[in-house]
């Protein structure tokens, strides 16, 4: 028998839970959704929401790159703005992960209820949306290229999140 919160849930359910929700902006492609599905999972997160239109076929390869992780907890498909709204009325706590962020992983609290936003791969977040964030977050990166894979950024976020967790 799986342990957990139910792995289905209504927005509004969703962002009660009080723990840890992804919201994907835009991402666009279906395996960096399928891969940070599978990573939110094992990092103990409450639910992804994903704003970006995927068919059938598209949500099938999110499943299958998950690894069957869309089974475990909930991946809802909702417009960010809609999300900010709900999240904000929920009392959540939220966070911009973003190139342009102004503090280290290790400087904000991620232990409450929290939104964690990440952008396309493309664009990255509207100013309309960091803007409406408690935190922006900036990953330390020191190679050639710019940003992080879409699931890589969750993961480091994902991880500092259970080290602050378990100092409490």
């Amino acid at each position: 028998a799986l342990l957990g919160p139910p792995p289905t849930a209504a927005l509004s359910e969703l962002l009660a839970r009080g723990g840890l929700t992804w919201l994907l902006h835009r991402i666009a492609y279906p395996s960096n959704v399928g891969f940070a599905v599978r990573t939110a999972e094992v990092s103990g997160a409450d639910g992804v929401i994903v704003d970006a239109e995927f068919n059938h076929e598209q949500r099938a390869r999110i499943t299958h790159v998950s690894m069957g992780a869309t089974r475990l907890l909930p991946v809802l498909f909702h417009d960010t703005g809609e999300v900010l709204e709900q999240a904000r009325a929920a009392g959540m706590f939220t966070v911009a992960i973003e190139d342009i962020g102004d503090k280290a992983p290790w400087q904000v609290d991620l232990r409450g209820p929290t939104l964690c936003i990440l952008g396309g791969e493309r664009s990255g977040l509207p100013r309309e949306v960091l803007a409406g964030c408690h935190e922006r977050i900036r990953i330390p990166m020191a190679g050639f290229v710019p940003s992080y894979n879409v699931q890589g950024a969750l993961a480091a976020i994902a991880c500092e999140r259970l080290r602050q967790l378990q100092e409490t």
